[in-house]
């Protein structure tokens, strides 16, 4: 028995160093390449901006969470290199550094954006050059001038209004002519019968 002891003892000691000598190591799902001259950037990213963080709201708390649930982030835009960006503009971004979302955003700080996909549905990451504006002095120089955003959103709430209040006001003329015609007729067929 001594030498059966003797072997579950060296494996055990063997199994013990193998995992102090093979430590596991974090791993990140994210993994992003070198970052890309910013001239290529421009020629394929959808937006290209710089603003203030109005607003980021983050996913309600559920049973089940992703790392890749989207945070929605308002911007005010103040200056553009591409896109057609509103003065007021939306982008979304994983809620995890893990799903490659950019994590440092926060209401009242400016920052450069350069944003992928849909323009109705900008998208940004951490592989991307998003950065607090103030440490993007490398890309602004490299950007130069940018031209001022579009409307905002709330202007086309006005121009929505506008619409609703002309086509209204077009239902009513309607309804309102139609009874005068109606009126007219009856009076005219009383005045026949008499």
């Amino acid at each position: 028995m001594g030498k059966r002891t003797a072997i579950a003892f060296l494996c055990c000691m063997l199994a013990i160093s193998a995992w102090l000598l093979v430590k596991p190591t974090a791993v990140h799902a994210c993994s992003c390449a070198g970052p890309s001259p910013v001239q290529d950037d421009l020629n394929r990213k959808t937006a290209i901006f710089a603003g203030k963080v109005k607003s980021v709201d983050k996913p309600r708390g559920g049973l089940i969470r992703s790392s890749a649930d989207p945070v929605e982030v308002t911007f005010e835009v103040t200056d553009v290199w591409k896109g057609e960006l509103r003065s007021e503009t939306k982008v979304y971004t994983a809620m995890s550094g893990a799903s490659c979302g950019y994590e440092g955003f926060a209401a009242g700080q400016s920052y450069i954006v350069f944003a992928h996909g849909l323009s109705d549905r900008l998208e940004t990451g951490s592989c991307e050059r998003t950065k607090l504006l103030a440490s993007a002095s490398e890309e602004l120089a490299a950007l130069g001038a940018g031209y001022k955003p579009t409307g905002s959103l709330e202007s086309d709430g006005d121009n929505n209004r506008a619409v609703w209040g002309t086509v209204l006001a077009g239902a009513a003329l309607a309804i309102a002519a139609v009874g005068l015609a109606v009126s007219f007729k009856r009076m005219r067929r009383s005045d026949d019968s008499q």
